[in-house]
């Protein structure tokens, strides 16, 4: 048995670099295939990280009058933080909203003069509440419309992002339907590779093979050595697709950093699901690939 398995893993290593031509264009035409698949991987990826950025930047802002005092306030804060919906709450006290006013008006001396003319803080206590996605601030916004709290309410106002995030959902769904149609599309051209390919390769040893049967080897013994070869070609092309995504991803890390304003670590994520990553995409083009490569030896293998 060892010695068959030999011959055969021979055969289909001296197939390979007996066309050399032929197994190079079908690991190219499937490099195309594998790198379309990541792609589409690294495309959800930042689609989700630009979806969570923008609905981290959504809040809600309630100010309250400088006549209510901090307990009540917390007392509200109390039971928004009891709300389901709601993420964290961040209590800005009266002088801090001073300051912050200050810092926020520093370039405006008039506005300055007219502060210090008042005398007194003329600015209430705030509450910046965050939801734990974009569609839980609905709920938030009911709650303080409720009389208990409403009553107590100066101004709010909503940063409300929700149209940018259902714009770039949009935009990003249409460029991973592009991505997974340019994906189908080199998928469909590799199978039809691997298809000739092997069908050249077996044409190519029709009279080594034709002995093969006449000594009586099985269908088994011809067949593996050509899946074999179309399982090569499957992992070389991905070996290769592996060793030129991890450097380009950690080229355009930074960048992207430095564009979401955020830690997007695309990177990292690639390294810590490599094997499912990569996995899935392997086992999926092989399967398809072995398909075609079965197809393509029935004529030869029929008795």
């Amino acid at each position: 048995m060892f010695v068959s398995s030999a011959r055969v893993v021979k055969f289909a290593l001296k197939d390979f670099w007996r066309n050399l031509g032929l197994s190079l264009m079908t690991i190219s035409i499937l490099v195309l295939t594998y790198l379309s698949l990541n792609l589409l991987v690294i495309v959800n990826f930042f689609t989700d990280a630009a979806i969570r950025v923008v609905e981290n930047r959504v809040d809600i802002s309630v100010y309250f009058g400088p006549e209510v005092s901090d307990d009540r306030i917390l007392a509200v804060r109390g039971d928004l933080t009891s709300l389901p919906e709601v993420q964290e709450i961040e209590f800005i006290s009266r002088d801090q909203a001073l300051e912050q006013f200050k810092r926020n008006h520093a370039d405006e001396p008039a506005i300055l003069e007219a502060l210090q003319e008042v005398g007194d803080n003329p600015l209430g206590a705030v509450l910046v509440v965050k939801a734990k996605d974009a569609a839980s601030y609905g709920p938030i916004l009911e709650a303080l419309e409720s009389p208990a709290i409403k009553s107590l309410v100066a101004e709010k106002t909503v940063e409300d992002h929700r149209a940018l995030i259902e714009r770039l959902m949009l935009i990003t769904g249409k460029v991973q339907r592009a991505a997974l149609s340019l994906s189908l599309l080199f998928a469909l051209i590799s199978l039809l590779i691997v298809f000739n390919t092997i069908r050249v390769s077996i044409y190519i040893h029709r009279e080594e093979i034709a002995i093969m049967r006449l000594v009586g080897a099985s269908n088994n013994f011809v067949r593996v050595p050509f899946l074999i070869e179309t399982l090569l070609f499957n992992v070389l092309a991905l070996g290769l697709v592996a060793a030129a995504v991890f450097p380009a991803l950690n080229a355009i890390e930074p960048a992207a950093r430095a564009f979401f304003d955020a830690d997007v670590a695309i990177g990292a994520y690639y390294r810590e699901h490599w094997l499912e990553i990569f996995g899935y995409q392997l086992g999926a083009v092989s399967f398809l690939s072995l398909i075609a490569t079965a197809l393509s030896m029935r004529r030869y293998l029929r008795k």
